[in-house]
């Protein structure tokens, strides 16, 4: 990921219809199947922390190196203002390539950042809460996982498609707990809608 330039208007033309995702709900943005928590996050992998930490398909989240501030960043910003551009992963089995998702400061009813704080902050904040980390911090480290290295790529709509990231927290070597935290992202625009957890286990 890195930081953009500031976009026009005309960049969050094709996002009109995505803000009819009503709730960001894993049913507003699709079902799919459930995974067990078997992803690579790599329990007691070398890398990894001695006490409690989130990983997520072979990155172990890290408070320090993780930390962010997209509300500091955002403050008097307007909604199209482009806060980061990540990569995204190609999925050829629904025939999506590899390119670059937008997170935009957003608005609280519609769609980017202030959409995702407005809307999940406490869903974040309970995997936060575990290893006593910042929301914010937890939610960027997730959104980043799912859009470069993405547990699975399902189909929204036409224009739509849902990135998700298996997310574990580890203690004593052993995952105690699974999310699954999806990324809605407009295949026209480029632009990221929503991003939500969804507890698998």
């Amino acid at each position: 990921m890195r930081r953009a330039a500031p976009v026009g208007a005309g960049a969050l033309a094709g996002l009109v219809l995505a803000v009819t995702l009503a709730g960001c709900s894993t049913s507003a943005l699709g079902p799919g199947p459930q995974p067990t928590a078997t992803g690579s996050g790599t329990p007691g992998d070398a890398s990894a922390p001695d006490g409690p930490h989130l990983t997520a398909e072979g990155r172990v989240f890290d408070p320090v190196a993780d930390d962010v501030d997209p509300d500091g960043e955002c403050e008097g910003e307007s909604g199209r203002e482009t806060l980061e551009l990540f990569d995204r992963a190609a999925w050829p089995e629904l025939d999506v390539r590899a390119g670059e998702a937008r997170m935009t400061c957003g608005n609280a009813d519609g769609a980017g950042w202030r959409h995702i704080a407005d809307g999940h902050t406490g869903d974040f904040d309970e995997l936060a809460a575990l290893i006593g980390a910042e929301w914010e911090d937890v939610a960027w480290f997730a959104i980043d996982r799912a859009l470069e290295q993405p547990t699975r790529v399902e189909e929204y709509r036409d224009d739509i498609v849902n990135y998700d990231v298996l997310v574990e927290h580890v203690e004593d070597g052993e995952v105690q707990r699974s999310w699954m935290v999806t990324v809605g992202v407009g295949l026209g625009s480029g632009q990221i809608i929503t991003a939500f957890p969804d507890e698998q286990r």
